[in-house]
């Protein structure tokens, strides 16, 4: 059917279409929260069965199963061996009495062979006597004949004695036995010893699992919190944008005009220019992570923000002339604050200056030159000398942040892990677990706690950490020497991918130009990083068309039919 479409018609099919998208926001913003709602519920799960684990691993882990299977080892081999200390005195105790009655018997048998020698000698005098006496010693004579064959048959009788009272024989086989009881004790000794080690080795197997089980269940549980910050996310969008459909609805009805701040949008008019706007207002809204120690961080609660990047983003500030405001946000939402604020009626943020690799996986932004370089580093436990390379964490747990760039360097560098088995290159070590930590508060906790066994991080997040005295991880944590990237890793500013940032990126390139070589620079570097890392990469050298001043000048041109040039107050500037 045709006919003309009149403007009420249209009005109207478009207020329709607005109510259709607000109940569709209402419908996602409905399964956000049941997404929600399960998120949290597999976290509480999780946080059970981490507790459980830990419970366990307590119980058998590789050290507690070392130490169970050790007291077991030396309890049991000492048992053997006092068994063996008591069985070879009683054997001891028994010989000794053995041959002291064997010596008591010999003594006794000597004396009565002494007594029958005597009484011979006797009867033989008394023989000799007889004789002597005649016929009337007759008598005598033979009586001094039955007792001499007495005594020579009582002499007799003690040496048949002497030999059968010999021990020499018993107490041979008692030491033969003692030999064997010794041998015996100590074959025990040895199962005991290659039984507790099985058993040490049994329950360390299951204490690898255990901890296999825990790696997994921190990354799931990181992974959740992740998904759960996404959640929260966009279930504040949705709501801002809910609530701009009905507004904009009203509007198209004949209602007001909805105003772009109160939704955190950016009015933009005709010829809107970043710089002159912050030059007017005199101050940089600055979107920075708050807990990236070593970059911008506060060393105690309440206190002000310090680190690599605030000092930059400070001297950035004083050389446009104007205050620094720090817009708090986690990292991973920092260029998003670049297109909207954080809330309703927050505008939208100037720059990020947040330790932002240039990649091609964030999206509507355009990248200052490189302001900073640094090693990506591998930290371990201070003192752990079972990592010392990449290849020692063959089947250990590596903890890193969910940075596109640190994915891409480990699996370079040949690091692999569940997603990437089966990548093309060469195979350094596999790891047992990668954790992707999007919480920057917890990178050092669970260095220094064991969650993780080492950390890929930039060395500047470390360096402070690890060195200075204040810090609570000192001594605790330390950082390998080297860098796992292939050249020095760097950061750089960002802006909003838009022609009215282009004055703003072309002063932080100024900036950065003419800071470089300063002495407060130097010293800058010198704090958080340990010294100045030279490096020459830029995000001109990265994949997928990255884009800077120069393309930005390309779009201002297009709007406003001039060059981009900076105030002349500007151009010759000192940055320091």
């Amino acid at each position: 059917m045709g006919g003309t479409v009149t403007e009420e018609t249209a009005e109207a099919v478009l207020v329709e279409a607005l109510n259709g998208v607000s109940t569709l926001l209402h419908y996602a913003a409905q399964a956000n929260g049941q997404a929600g709602s399960f998120t949290r519920e597999i976290r509480r799960q999780s946080s059970g069965v981490e507790a459980s684990l830990a419970a366990t691993r307590d119980s058998v882990g590789r050290d507690t199963a070392a130490r169970t299977a050790a007291d077991l080892r030396n309890l049991l081999v000492g048992a053997v061996a006092d068994a063996m200390r008591v069985v070879t005195s009683e054997m001891q105790r028994i010989a000794e009495r053995i041959d002291a009655k064997a010596s008591e018997a010999g003594r006794l048998v000597a004396m009565i062979d002494q007594i029958g020698a005597t009484i011979r000698l006797l009867s033989l005098n008394a023989t000799i006597e007889a004789a002597r006496a005649g016929a009337e010693g007759r008598g005598f004579a033979v009586v001094a004949m039955e007792v001499r064959d007495l005594a020579n048959r009582t002499r007799e009788s003690a040496r048949t004695a002497a030999t059968v009272i010999d021990f020499s024989d018993v107490r041979a086989e008692l030491e033969a036995l003692r030999q064997s009881t010794d041998h015996a004790l100590d074959d025990l000794g040895g199962v005991v010893r290659v039984t507790s080690d099985r058993i040490e080795t049994l329950l360390g197997t299951v204490g690898g699992e255990l901890a296999a089980i825990s790696a997994s269940n921190a990354s799931i549980n990181e992974a959740l919190a992740a998904m759960q910050g996404c959640l929260d996310r966009t279930e504040a969008k949705t709501a801002r944008a809910t609530a701009l459909v009905g507004d904009v609805a009203t509007a198209v009805s004949g209602g007001p005009t909805p105003d772009p701040v109160r939704y955190g949008l950016a009015r933009l008019p005709a010829h809107y220019d970043r710089l002159d706007a912050v030059l007017a207002r005199g101050r940089l809204r600055i979107a920075v992570e708050p807990d990236f120690k070593g970059l911008s961080f506060r060393q105690s609660a309440g206190g002000p923000l310090v680190g690599l990047d605030i000092d930059y983003a400070t001297a950035f500030s004083r050389y446009l002339g104007v205050e620094a405001q720090f817009v708090e946000c986690p990292w991973d939402q920092c260029t998003e604050l670049l297109a909207v604020g954080r809330g309703p009626g927050d505008p939208p943020v100037d720059i990020v200056w947040s330790a932002l690799p240039p990649s091609a996986a964030f999206t509507g932004i355009a990248y200052s030159r490189a302001y900073s370089y640094l090693h990506y580093v591998l930290a371990r436990r201070a003192g752990d000398t079972r990592i010392r390379t990449l290849a020692d964490l063959e089947g250990r747990t590596l903890g890193i942040i969910n940075d596109p760039s640190a994915y891409a360097t480990l699996e370079a560098a040949g690091l692999r892990w569940a997603q990437h088995l089966g990548a093309a290159g060469p195979r350094l070590a596999t790891l047992g677990s990668l954790i992707a930590m999007t919480d920057q508060g917890r990178i050092h906790d669970a260095l220094a706690g064991g969650a993780v066994d080492a950390f890929a991080v930039d060395a500047p997040i470390m360096h402070w950490a690890c060195t200075h005295p204040d810090s609570p991880w000192c001594g605790r944590i330390e950082i390998l020497p080297g860098n796992i990237a292939a050249a020095p890793w760097y950061y750089a500013a960002a802006t909003a991918d838009h022609s009215s940032a282009c004055r703003l990126l072309m002063a932080a390139d100024a900036f950065i130009a003419g800071f470089v070589n300063t002495r407060e620079r130097a010293e800058i570097e010198r704090m958080w990083q340990g010294g100045i890392i030279a490096g020459t990469h830029g995000y001109r050298d990265e994949p997928g068309g990255l884009r800077g001043a120069s393309e930005l000048a390309v779009a201002y041109r297009a709007v406003t039919g001039r060059d981009p040039v900076l105030p002349h107050d500007l151009v010759g500037r000192r940055v320091a």
